[in-house]
């Protein structure tokens, strides 16, 4: 068997035994500067992609956003499978050898490979079915992100493994900046919907070329097939969970764009992509770090759901008065941003989206903390009957004519499976769900008060211009926000504060394999 990677503590068996107390304290101040690094990647990179987004929004038509969007059904779902899980259980295994990644990396190769292979000639049956002959050059040229994400697949997982989180953060915003550049350009010179194609492409070839560029590991040419089923037994419950999710997340786009037309579905997408910049803001950072986070923990049960219970607590302090926020200003926010155009039929779909808000404070973290104690298995579970439940109504939904039902059928199963969600968190994950419902009272309480105050304050504001709807009611509601949860959990409040202060950026120490 191979030896253990370097870097790992068990390669290191002369080296003096860590003080607990000092091992504990440097992993708090990794995991504060790796979400403050975490946070620069993924707000900025937010920002550049919703720079990009409102100039193509002004440039190129419903109709484009609608064809590439369905295109995306098929494109992203397909990027999921290339490699098969294996970075997670890299991630979460106690310690990994040069062969366990090696394997990892020829799998993703091969996989990404045979996707392109394969999308490329079903580009023309998928056409053909959905009655859109635009759609088969634009599946074909999307195909080649396959064979690009399977060349980062596992530097990412490795980078995650280390909390090298500046790093994936700097890949990130590059692969944002080169890719929106490309689609601004191709659509100022009026490549059309070519212009949100080639932002695809250009964003996957920067990030490659970034990756390859921060990290020191090269792929040898070893593989063994014992080594990936070891890895594929815990990896490919990881990947049936992104799927059926993805599926969760994606039929709505597929079912709007194949019953009410590609037009129709570009206003769905754009206002579908106010949730997405919202989970990727207030979510998605929170859930890049805890994976790792949590595996490192799995020995250690109780300091495990302490951990947990203290993140989510902060993240919620974030996350629900951030999507109520916006649920409330929905409307303003896509006029301001995409223009007038889309504000009627963008506009209620992402005020409904935005309602799920309430499930996501909850449960944002349930999914990493499963995979992380070595339940992918109970997670999938869960992501199954979520897809089965939000499938159907989508199915019910789609008959209605109507993208705003679409919504409502995205939001409805996450309030009805929750106690679902609770329930096994307790039984598998050794969770006290009335302890940890009773640290989000104070931050329930402020977002309550918070959203009467910013519907009060839209009656008296009347009529006036979006952006000045806009910047008022935000400014109400950070206000009252604030006041109110220095009232109802002023521990909580210092909590979050004091994690703020630590984060501190700066590069990781004794990072192996990172420049």
């Amino acid at each position: 068997m191979s030896e253990p990677i370097e870097g790992d503590p068990e390669s290191l068996p002369d080296a003096p035994e860590p003080d607990p107390r000092d091992a504990r304290r440097q992993f708090r101040q990794d995991v504060a500067t790796g979400l403050t690094w975490t946070l620069i990647g993924t707000w900025g990179r937010q920002g550049i992609d919703l720079v990009v987004f409102v100039i193509l929004a002004r440039l190129l038509s419903p109709e484009d956003f609608g064809l590439v969007g369905l295109a995306m059904v098929f494109v992203l779902l397909a990027q999921l499978l290339v490699d098969q899980g294996m970075g997670d259980a890299l991630v979460q295994r106690r310690e990994i050898t040069p062969l366990q990644i090696d394997t990892a990396f020829w799998v993703a190769v091969s996989t990404g490979g045979l996707l392109t292979v394969a999308l490329f000639l079903l580009a023309w049956p998928i056409a053909a079915l959905l009655g859109e002959p635009e759609l088969r050059p634009i599946l074909q040229v999307l195909s080649l992100t396959f064979v690009l994400a399977a060349f980062t697949s596992i530097q990412i997982a490795l980078l995650r493994r280390q909390l090298a989180f500046r790093s994936l953060s700097l890949r990130a915003l590059a692969a944002s900046a080169g890719g929106g550049a490309v689609g601004v350009a191709a659509a100022l010179a009026g490549w059309g919907v070519w212009a949100l194609v080639a932002q695809q492409v250009a964003s996957a070839i920067f990030s490659v070329l970034t990756l390859w560029w921060v990290t020191t590991w090269r792929p040898s040419w070893n593989a063994s097939r014992a080594e990936f089923g070891g890895l594929f037994r815990f990896g490919i419950h990881v990947v049936g969970g992104d799927v059926i999710t993805y599926m969760t997340r994606n039929v709505d786009n597929l079912l709007v764009g194949a019953v009410m037309g590609t037009a129709t579905l570009g206003f769905y997408v754009v206002g579908y992509r106010i949730l997405t910049a919202t989970q990727a803001v207030l979510v998605q950072i929170t859930r890049k770090m805890t994976f790792p986070v949590f595996s490192r923990l799995q020995d250690e049960p109780e300091r495990m759901v302490r951990t947990y219970n203290r993140v989510t607590a902060a993240a919620a302090t974030i996350i629900l008065p951030g999507y109520i926020a916006a649920s409330v200003v929905a409307p303003e926010l896509i006029a301001v941003l995409f223009g007038a155009r889309w504000e009627t039929e963008s506009g209620p779909v992402a005020r409904v989206l935005l309602l799920i808000g309430p499930v996501v404070a909850v449960q944002a973290l349930s999914i990493a903390l499963l995979n992380a104690v070595g339940r992918p298995d109970v997670a999938f579970r869960f992501r199954l009957i979520t897809t089965v439940f939000t499938v159907a109504g989508f199915l019910l939904a789609v008959q209605t004519g109507q993208i705003v039902a679409m919504a409502a059928a995205y939001v409805i199963p996450g309030y009805l499976l929750l106690p679902l969600n609770l329930l096994w968190m307790q039984r598998y994950a050794g969770i006290d769900v009335r302890a940890y419902l009773a640290r989000l009272r104070g931050v329930a309480a402020a977002t309550v008060v918070m959203a009467l105050v910013m519907i009060g304050g839209r009656y008296l504001i009347g009529e006036q211009r979006p952006l000045v709807i806009l910047v008022t009611l935000l400014a109400v509601a950070a206000v009252s926000y604030l006041g109110a949860l220095w009232l109802f959990d002023r521990e909580l409040l210092a909590d979050v504060l004091g994690f703020a202060r630590r984060a501190i950026p700066g590069r990781r120490r004794g990072s192996p394999g990172v420049r």
